[in-house]
């Protein structure tokens, strides 16, 4: 007998430890999953964005790297151009063209590093030519070589029997015989309309060459470098883009998942009333009563909601009416002091100055709206004996709407996010009185489209104070955007 008792002793408390820890290992690994797929999802976003900024951005970078490696070949080569027109200018003007015994002579033993008299100008130059134009020919561009110094020219130039020689006028790269590159200017040289020869001369591109390697080697690493910097810029920029879509995104799962638990509890409400309604018709009345409860409370949800859609964005105050908001909070204190006695609260409503000096633009009824929020909130969250105070203050171009009480108070940690739909601080409390956690949001929507600003300080224990100033109908805050 013993034994037997033993047994369900000892395994009925094992398969209950079983079963709870089962649970919430389940729960952890779904929420953990889901967690890791969200963080994929902007991760793949934030990459995405990254590769994106990474390659608009590298294709301007080599776009302008080519320009300005295109524009520096092109400056280089126009200065080298220029010191070897220099040159061939010192040069021509060394040649001279004299009558000697009784026939014009050509000269060419003054001109520097072509006549065998003088020092090389620039031991850089190649080679220097000398052509005499060809007779009868009719084009300039045909010449004999006379003279040279430097790299020889082709052996059959020497030919006896050889045709004048075409010559390209003006600068040419051409390729020596030794693979080197040069660049050559032929120019004719004239006296008068008299065409005496044509000088022609080239020296080495190796300068040019070595200084444009130079830039590409620059070039070469500086791009990807920039490009790697592009990168981590770009990751990094799409880190802080994706922040506030994240926020959004948590954001709108949690006004999801509220919002689904929020209508399922009023619709289980009407289905179980309903159902045991039809099972004990006796007792239908208080069935039916919750049923209407329960319909009627889902009815303020859903308004409140197409309500927050409706006030998406800042409405036209200039198109507005005029609204006296001491007449409106005066209104709304009498109707609220009664409520505030039965709770045994101290109601205080301090409405300076004289009507007519408090008018803004708006809508009444959502101006109503928000501060009756503010109100219901401070009479619902201020214990017996406490004191609920709402009140006016002008700050041209601003006027205030204090609403103080002496309640419970709010945790800073929970501050930043009282304006989120659904949020509720207390959510045992707020469940218990009925509340959908929409209301701060209602009225922060409301004040935001009247241009205004909703505002609130806390302690725990000591109560709370709501602000929310709103422009005055002459002050420019009213006006549109686009009419400053």
């Amino acid at each position: 007998m013993e034994a037997k008792r033993a047994g369900p002793k000892h395994s009925l408390p094992r398969l209950g430890w079983d079963w709870v820890s089962l649970r919430p290992t389940f729960q952890q690994h779904l929420s953990q999953k889901a967690a890791t797929k969200k963080a994929e999802l902007f991760q793949h976003s934030r990459r995405r964005l990254a590769r994106s900024f990474a390659g608009v951005m590298g294709g301007i970078l080599l776009v302008f790297a080519a320009v300005f490696y295109r524009l520096e070949v092109e400056n280089q080569l126009q200065a080298f151009d220029e010191e070897l027109q220099v040159q061939a200018g010192i040069m021509a003007a060394a040649i001279k063209y004299e009558l000697r015994q009784g026939q014009w002579r050509l000269v060419l033993n003054e001109v520097p590093f072509l006549g065998g008299k003088t020092q090389p100008l620039d031991h850089h130059l190649a080679y220097v030519r000398w052509f005499d134009p060809a007779p009868g020919t009719g084009r300039e561009s045909l010449g004999s070589l006379r003279q040279y110094t430097g790299s020889p020219p082709p052996l059959k130039w020497f030919a006896l029997d050889s045709p004048p020689h075409h010559l390209s006028l003006g600068f040419e790269t051409v390729a020596a015989e030794e693979g080197r590159l040069l660049r050559q200017l032929t120019l004719p040289v004239q006296q008068g309309d008299q065409i005496l020869g044509y000088l022609q001369l080239a020296v080495p591109l190796e300068p040019l060459q070595l200084s444009l390697g130079r830039l590409r080697w620059g070039l070469g690493i500086g791009i990807p470098l920039t490009l790697a910097l592009i990168g981590g810029a770009g990751w990094i920029l799409g880190g802080l883009a994706m922040q506030p879509i994240r926020r959004s995104y948590e954001q709108l799962q949690r006004f999801t998942a509220d919002a689904s638990h929020e209508l399922r509890a009023p619709l289980a409400a009407l289905m179980s009333n309903a159902q045991m309604a039809l099972l004990a018709p006796e007792e239908a009345q208080p069935r039916l009563e919750k049923v209407v409860s329960s319909a009627r409370r889902l009815s303020d949800l859903i308004d409140t909601l197409l309500q927050l859609a409706r006030q998406q964005g800042s409405l036209p105050l200039e198109d507005l009416p005029l609204v006296d908001l001491r007449e409106l909070v005066q209104e709304l204190g009498e109707q609220y002091r009664p409520q505030a006695e039965s709770l045994g609260l101290r109601w205080q409503c301090d409405l300076p100055g004289p009507a007519g000096k408090w008018l803004v633009r708006g809508e009444a009824a959502l101006l109503r709206q928000a501060v009756e929020n503010l109100l219901r909130n401070a009479l619902q969250y201020t214990p017996a004996g406490g004191t609920v105070q709402v009140s006016l203050e002008s700050r041209p171009p601003w006027v205030s709407i204090h609403v103080k009480d002496t309640g419970i108070g709010i945790p800073p940690e929970h501050l930043p996010h009282l304006c989120e739909r659904f949020y509720r601080v207390d959510t045992a409390r707020a469940r218990h009185t009925g509340g959908f956690g929409l209301g701060l949001a209602l009225v922060h929507q409301i004040v935001t489209a009247h241009r205004g600003s909703l505002r609130v300080a806390s302690r725990v224990g000591e109560g709370s104070v709501f602000t929310v100033e709103l422009p005055l109908s002459s002050s420019r805050h009213f006006l549109s955007p686009f009419s400053r």
